[in-house]
């Protein structure tokens, strides 16, 4: 590179690492909030320093199949330094931002013409759906795998260049892809960012490329072991109730329904919302006006593929980074425990503004041929963009201040999903605010009837409450959602008895015992009829 070209690369980060910065400077002030405080604050683990031994050898979550152990380890070593203090979390959340944008740029530059790769990575810099991420302390995964992948892509474009990699350089990708699998489960896509760049970008022969992907799958099938061995399982999260018990065919139907809202949060992302899922999104496998939508979706996106990989490879490549980023989140390989997060689209966002820098770079020449007005016209519309995104990402990242600005926030942002108000109802309950715990879980219950956790919630409010008699249809409807659930059938039984209801009590304990859930035993015997005492006998006459 010369020397102009270096300097004017050193002002392109200078100006993207302050388009990042100065929107997000506002999340330096935001608290723990919502997920926050299962993962870190109630979290042994990230709190107690002397814990970190077990770090490596435990779930996610205090209760759950996920693992991600270089996330947990990260976070309690920022816990140990900040004494506990959120700024720490939120400081390197930013950092961690920024680093994303300029690897992005690095990359965009082996690429696209300096120009297309600013404009991507200025794209990316103020992207409002990263606000999540970035404003939310758990987002501090998914900037750890993006960074991760993006440094392991950057580097394999370079040394693939220079033909077959040295062993070395295959032991400093796998380190990265280790990394990234421990950061969180997305960083399995790693090894296929990596095929894609062989098959997409390299140009010479393949076979320079099979040591290096070959270490790849190793990696990535001792990480699935390690896992294993770890949880006791491949599985993950409990799926999210809209999903469970749908087949494959039946998932892959009802997250047509997504694809709308995924191809919307990239491209206008005016409306954010912490939480996402039924009824606004209808997650069923009967298909309606939503899944219509999606599958025309998918397929003007495959119809683009096709074109791209024959005209501009680069923007296809773009386009598979995304589609690979969102693979692992789109419920088709394995049912997760969310329909859509905005912190899912932090990965697929780099390929996203990857494509749209590489459609830039196309039309730059036409542009230019048309005339000066028109190239700067251009200009000045992507420069707006930037703006309002920069803007629009600064109003979000103040959503996560507190518990009590995000749970008002969520109900507004979201009305018609029943989890928003299924969640703020837990929050207002802990709170002992039980007039408003009550008021949302009521919402919840009249959106969507088919989780039994609102159920449950409802119950547990009007029985605290001592309003059993309200209560006992409300739990009775949960437990024949889940017949299993001991907690919610122990409240029933409960709430039954309080309300004199003793029949449908020792019925639903019998049922319980018939189910083989054998500590409703005593129940049944508590609550069985006593035989009547014998009558004397009668007197010798």
């Amino acid at each position: 590179m010369s020397q102009v070209g270096a300097e004017s690369s050193k002002r392109s980060a200078f100006a993207l690492t302050l388009l990042a910065l100065l929107p997000a400077l506002l999340s330096l002030a935001n608290g723990f909030v919502y997920d926050d405080v299962p993962v870190i604050l109630e979290n042994p683990l990230v709190t107690q320093i002397a814990e970190s031994g077990r770090i490596w050898r435990s779930s996610y979550w205090p209760a759950g199949m996920l693992y991600r152990p270089l996330t947990i380890q990260v976070m309690a070593l920022e816990w140990w330094i900040g004494g506990g203090r959120a700024l720490v979390f939120h400081a390197l959340n930013v950092v961690l931002l920024v680093s994303a944008t300029l690897l992005l740029f690095r990359l965009a530059r082996r690429m696209l013409p300096p120009a297309a790769a600013f404009a991507a990575a200025a794209l990316f810099a103020v992207h409002p759906v990263h606000a999540e991420v970035v404003g939310n302390v758990i987002g501090q995964s998914e900037l750890l795998v993006a960074v991760l992948a993006l440094i392991a892509v950057e580097r394999y474009v370079v040394w693939r260049a220079a033909g077959m990699l040295t062993v070395a350089q295959m032991a400093a990708l796998a380190l990265l892809t280790l990394m990234g699998i421990a950061a969180k489960e997305t960083g399995y896509v790693i090894p296929g960012l990596l095929v894609l760049v062989e098959v997409a970008l390299v140009t010479d022969r393949h076979r320079h490329a099979r040591p290096a992907l070959l270490v790849q799958g190793l990696v990535a099938a001792a990480a699935l072991l390690v896992r294993s061995s770890v949880l006791g399982t491949l599985a993950g999260e409990t799926p999210t109730t809209a999903l469970a018990g749908l087949g494959p065919a039946e998932r892959a139907v009802a997250m047509l329904a997504v694809v709308p809202e995924w191809v919307r949060l990239l491209f206008w992302p005016a409306r954010l919302q912490g939480e996402y899922g039924p009824p606004a999104l209808a997650m069923t496998p009967s298909p309606g006006v939503a899944h219509l939508l999606g599958a025309m979706i998918v397929l003007a996106v495959a119809a683009l593929l096709v074109l791209a990989w024959r005209r501009n490879r680069v923007a296809a490549f773009g386009v598979l980074w995304c589609l690979l980023g969102i693979a692992p989140v789109s419920n088709l390989l394995a049912p997760t425990g969310v329909v859509l997060a905005e912190r899912t689209l932090f990965l697929p966002s780099v390929g996203f503004c990857l494509a749209v820098g590489a459609a830039l770079a196309a039309a730059t020449p036409r542009l230019t041929s048309a005339g000066a007005w028109h190239l700067n016209a251009a200009k000045a519309v992507l420069a707006l963009v930037v703006a309002a995104g920069a803007v629009r990402s600064a109003a979000r990242y103040t959503v996560w201040r507190s518990q009590e600005r995000f749970f008002a926030s969520l109900q507004q942002e979201a009305p018609r999903t029943y989890r928003a108000h299924l969640v703020s109802a837990k929050y207002y309950y802990g709170a002992h605010r039980l007039a408003d715990a009550e008021r949302a879980a009521r919402r919840a219950l009249t959106l969507y009837d088919r989780d039994v956790q609102v159920h449950e919630q409802l119950g547990q409010i009007l029985r605290t409450e001592r309003r059993c008699a309200e209560a006992v249809p409300i739990l009775d409807a949960g437990v024949r959602l889940a017949p299993d659930g001991t907690t919610i059938r122990s409240r029933l039984i409960e709430c039954a008895l309080a309300a004199g209801d003793t029949a449908l009590a020792r019925a639903s304990a019998q049922e319980a015992v018939a189910r083989g859930l054998r500590e409703f035993e005593g129940t049944v015997a508590r609550l069985l009829p006593r035989p009547a005492p014998a009558a004397p006998p009668a007197p010798n006459r």
